[in-house]
């Protein structure tokens, strides 16, 4: 898949959904991330797929950078890592400042959807030492914890 290339994944539903990616896709540390977009779409939080077709990790940027990525697990959705904005939790109402990553664990449902289970969370050390360094491969200055 080359810069600027069109690639497709398939939703939960077995249908094609069309992105674009922005740039090549890169490994580091073992893992393989891609920067993409939906075509069509405005930035939003919810534009990266639900299954992956090339890639571990998939980011998403908006006007201040690369600000987002899902992370997969047999081609579906796992993990989101996301510093794009400051971020409550309404249960514990924890707070994480925009630039620091909170994590948000999705469960795929018994019809094929996906849900994000429990309040936000920091990432642990074992996803700093795997994630950390595509995260900042992509976006050098953001803040792990």
């Amino acid at each position: 898949m080359g810069n600027g290339a069109d690639f497709f994944s398939r939703d939960e539903k077995g249908r094609r959904s069309e992105y674009v990616s922005l740039e090549p896709a890169r490994t580091v540390n073992g893992v393989k991330g891609h920067l993409i977009k939906k075509k069509g779409d405005s930035d939003t939080h919810t534009n990266l797929p639900f299954y992956s077709n090339t890639s571990d990790v998939y980011f998403r940027q908006n006007e201040n950078g690369v600000c987002q990525a899902r992370v997969f697990i047999g081609q579906k959705t796992y993990l989101d890592f996301d510093w794009s904005h400051t971020h409550t939790n309404k249960g514990d109402r924890r707070k994480f400042e925009r630039g620091t990553v909170h994590v948000q664990v999705w469960k795929q449902n018994k019809d094929g959807t996906f849900t994000r289970i429990a309040d936000a969370r920091s990432m642990n050390n074992a996803e700093m030492k795997k994630y950390g360094p595509i995260l900042k491969s992509f976006c050098p200055s953001v803040k792990l914890r």
